[in-house]
């Protein structure tokens, strides 16, 4: 009756509510008492798994308990009989202390305490050892059967204790956990929603940043992808030492970066406050803070980008109908919802995109785009105009009005009296505007070579205008031009002819001068043409055209005569090597 009276009562602690310890205790306290021992604990592995340690005992000494736990822990891995059977998972007897070999190391302790033989019984539930139950008599003792089998069965008292209270802390645990995310998640929804009001009420990237940096009590900034800042919050983010860089990605491309200051006193890294949280020095929660703020921020991007586009759109549509079928007046309804008079645009701009073509392609376009557009001519009138910039046959087409009333206007002298118009000395309108269009695409495209041309100021309209800024471009180009902006008046003879209003005369006099020859070239397939304009550009010398034409001195000679016999002129007087050098350049501006 004991017995069960005592069995019931280590039953109840398995679904109770004691702590741990207590349980261990009494679970020690039953087994003494019940089987007769002079001292019982209940031994456990410490938090490093390296020993076992006394977790609940009855009849043992604080004094012993401190001793072993602090001193003389039950090394796992070792002879000690506890060792044993908690590896065993087999009981471990020992009759007498003073026989037993591996009992050497733990004979001065056990002589202290007074006890000569023990018995270690393993603590076995859900498939594995907790620990162990052992009992301790002051005399040498045989443990019999029934002992260790008594013994076995209350250690299965402690075993369940120790279990359980186990699943109750890890459910504990899960529990805090749980309740933890929750309340991240609804403060992270709270901030999202914060910063997403933000975005919707017109704040922008930089009510964005200032909200973030409200939120985590740190300085922020917000760079583009070339490095410009757009907004910054809290004072100066890049000012410390400890800041770190967050991407703004849309996409795989990365559009921005967000970079984070520490906040007074804080260094930010690993070591941290909170520890480093997805590289950041910060908790949990300000490290959602810079993740919403990151989305978001690539949602404003993404707004401003397709606002862009569409702009851009709508202008390249309007300049390309222009230059395609002249100007109507629905066109100039359209020019003038976007802030420009058709009838003034008389100074153009070209350039190409640069940097090679390929998936960013559509990007590219669009930064040029932009650079261009940030552009402003010199002059009190003009500092404040925009042009408008398209984009046209694959090309950048930026177009100024080239008369603007007021002091500092463009006009047809670009000379007014007392206006200062240029800045740059020794340069004509057409050329500081293709100076400053190659200066913003080359800080756009850091490193890669930017060729931009300009029509000049002395245009009748925007067709016009056009047609001799791409007439020069491609001038340059065919030179073998690759970087630099030139205007017309830096291409001589070829400038000139470029701005003939009406060239009807000149291309009839290029073709009655090198028709024969074009028309033999073209039945033939030979290069007549070329030999020609390369004997010129070699100072009517032979052997140097040879040389450059990679050919031997008698073809060329071949070649210079059958164009004599087309032309019925001969190769060697002035005034016939001056016909066919204007016929050339003629024919090659027409040729555009």
């Amino acid at each position: 009756m004991v017995w069960l009276g005592r069995l019931r009562e280590l039953s109840s602690i398995v679904g109770s509510a004691l702590p741990v310890e207590e349980s261990l205790r009494l679970v020690a306290t039953t087994t003494r008492e019940l089987l007769g021992f002079d001292f019982c604990g209940v031994l456990v592995p410490d938090a490093e798994s390296t020993a076992l340690v006394i977790a609940g005992w009855s009849g043992l000494s604080r004094r012993y308990v401190d001793s072993v736990n602090s001193s003389s822990p039950v090394t796992l891995g070792g002879t000690a009989p506890s060792s044993r059977a908690y590896f065993s998972g087999e009981p471990v007897a020992v009759s007498d202390i003073e026989t037993e070999s591996g009992f050497a190391p733990w004979g001065g302790v056990a002589m202290q305490q007074g006890y000569h033989s023990m018995i270690s019984v393993p603590l076995r539930a859900a498939g594995r050892v907790l620990g162990t139950l052992n009992g301790y008599h002051a005399v040498p003792h045989d443990y019999s059967d029934a002992e260790i089998e008594r013994l076995t069965l209350l250690a299965g008292y402690a075993a369940a204790a120790l279990h359980s209270a186990a699943l109750v802390e890890d459910l504990r645990e899960a529990n805090e956990s749980l309740l933890a995310q929750r309340d991240l998640l609804t403060r992270s929804e709270a901030i999202h929603q914060r910063l997403l009001r933000v975005s919707l009420e017109s704040g922008g990237i930089a009510g964005v940043v200032e909200t973030l940096a409200e939120l985590i009590g740190r300085p922020v900034a917000m760079q583009d992808a070339g490095g410009e800042m757009l907004a910054a919050a809290g004072g100066d983010a890049g000012a410390s030492s400890a800041a770190v860089s967050r991407p703004v990605m849309l996409g795989s491309e990365a559009a921005g970066t967000l970079v984070i200051g520490s906040a007074e006193g804080e260094t930010l890294g690993a070591d941290g406050p909170g520890g480093a949280v997805d590289g950041l020095g910060f908790d949990p929660i300000d490290a959602r803070a810079v993740d919403h703020a990151a989305v978001v921020i690539a949602l404003e991007l993404l707004r401003l980008r397709t606002a862009l586009e569409t702009e851009y759109r709508i202008q390249g549509e309007l300049v390309s109908d222009v230059l395609l079928f002249g100007v109507s007046e629905q066109a100039e309804r359209r020019a003038r919802a976007l802030g420009h008079e058709l009838a003034e645009l008389r100074l153009a701009v070209v350039a190409e995109v640069p940097g090679p073509h390929g998936s960013d392609e559509r990007r590219r376009l669009l930064s040029a785009l932009s650079a261009v557009s940030g552009v402003r001519l010199p002059g009190d009138a003009l500092e404040q105009v925009a042009p408008l910039v398209a984009e046209h046959q694959g090309r950048i087409v930026a177009l100024w009005p080239a008369a603007v009333s007021g002091p500092g206007s463009l006009v047809e002298g670009w000379t007014a009296p007392g206006a200062q118009l240029v800045s740059e000395p020794g340069s004509d309108p057409g050329a500081v505007a293709a100076a400053r269009v190659h200066a913003a695409l080359r800080a756009a495209f850091a490193g890669e070579p930017v060729l931009v041309a300009s029509s000049g100021i002395r245009r009748t309209g925007l067709a016009d205008a056009h047609r001799v800024a791409a007439g020069a471009f491609e001038l340059a180009r065919a030179s073998g031009r690759a970087d630099g902006a030139v205007s017309p008046s830096a291409l001589g003879i070829l400038g000139v002819l470029l701005q003939v209003d009406r060239p009807d005369s000149l291309l009839e006099f290029a073709r009655r001068q090198l028709g024969p020859v074009i028309d033999y070239d073209q039945r033939r397939g030979s290069d007549l043409l070329d030999t020609l304009r390369t004997f010129l550009a070699c100072g009517a010398e032979r052997t140097a055209t040879a040389a450059r034409l990679r050919v031997h001195p008698n073809t060329v000679q071949q070649r210079l005569r059958r164009i004599e016999a087309l032309t019925g002129s001969e190769l060697r007087t002035a005034d016939e090597l001056m016909a066919f050098s204007s016929a050339l350049a003629v024919w090659q501006v027409a040729s555009l």
